[in-house]
């Protein structure tokens, strides 16, 4: 039983306090849930002899809406809202319910990416119906990268950026300013960060790199590259991590780390799938997590273990 609230836990990506308090909104709702559904079906003039089935439906629509309907207002009793308001927005979504921008509460991120864009098409998605967080444009250094179409076919405003008045310039930061951005997501975006970006965003451009820094991190390593130099050291596990971004490649302080095995026969195609199938998984609920303030700095393991952030020296 320990073990199996342990993974939820890390799963949910929770304090032990905050862990606490989730487990008593879900305790205390389902206890009022059912107080309330058995004063109903008395209030009503169900008896033993009432047909069963009038009974069942009745208070299987109580334990279904009744409970969401409690659920949140506990939840912000407890201060939990906005993690439980997560996973209604979910059910909402598989009932084709819209859930409408709040305008003036909306926080509008940049996605730069330098490549096809999957990563970008997964935040993309996540995001679609987000009522705070709103993909609100793609930058690219290529004007022929394939992220600009996807951003193209979602009507999301693009940036081509070049790398004069992006190195020696300001770093594009009025252009980003007139978009409102508050966010940078990095997603396959192949060029560092200028000073200009950096202070302008101050922890708030966030980085996700296929291997398990500080391991296999630095200029030119990426993609294939990584893999490949993972393969030749004859690791026994690959993975990602999600980091913030400072003035050096991949150095930032690490705010979540995921692991896979390396299998002996694996080729960095293989390493590759596996890797990208963990930033599809990951990279777009840390992203909302580090957004919404839940996850400030913290940095899990490879094995979902707490890991302090790396230091500037290391």
């Amino acid at each position: 039983m320990i073990i199996m609230l342990k993974r939820l836990q890390r799963k949910w990506q929770v304090s032990t306090t905050q862990f606490i308090l989730i487990l008593c909104v879900f305790a205390i709702t389902g206890t009022t849930t059912a107080w309330i559904s058995k004063a109903i079906t008395s209030w009503v003039g169900f008896t033993d002899e009432t047909y069963w089935l009038w009974k069942v439906l009745l208070r299987l629509s109580i334990l279904i809406f009744g409970y969401q309907a409690i659920l949140l207002p506990v939840a912000f009793l407890f201060g939990q809202f906005p993690f439980f308001w997560k996973y209604e927005k979910k059910i909402l979504k598989r009932l084709g319910i819209p859930i409408p921008q709040t305008g003036s509460h909306v926080i509008p991120i940049a996605v730069f990416a330098s490549g096809t864009g999957t990563n970008a098409q997964k935040i993309i998605d996540f995001f679609r119906q987000h009522p705070t967080i709103q993909v609100a444009l793609i930058v690219s250094n290529k004007p022929d990268a394939g992220v600009l179409k996807i951003a193209g076919k979602e009507k999301i405003p693009t940036l081509i950026i070049k790398k004069e008045p992006f190195f020696n310039g300001n770093g594009y930061v009025d252009e980003l300013a007139n978009h409102g951005i508050q966010w940078i997501i990095l997603a396959g975006f192949l060029w560092k960060i200028p000073v200009p970006l950096l202070k302008a965003f101050p922890n708030r451009i966030v980085n996700i790199h296929p291997a398990l820094l500080p391991k296999y991190g630095g200029k030119g390593m990426y993609g294939h590259f990584v893999h490949e130099a993972v393969l030749a050291a004859q690791e026994k596990e690959t993975g990602i991590t999600i980091h913030y971004v400072d003035d050096q490649f991949d150095h930032g302080a690490p705010i979540f780390r995921q692991s896979c095995p390396v299998e002996p026969n694996d080729t960095p195609e293989d390493l590759a799938k596996k890797v990208q199938a963990l930033e599809h998984k990951h990279y777009p609920e840390v992203i909302e997590s580090v957004i919404e303030g839940r996850m400030p700095g913290a940095a899990v393991g490879a094995r979902g273990t707490r890991v302090r952030p790396l230091q500037a020296d290391e």
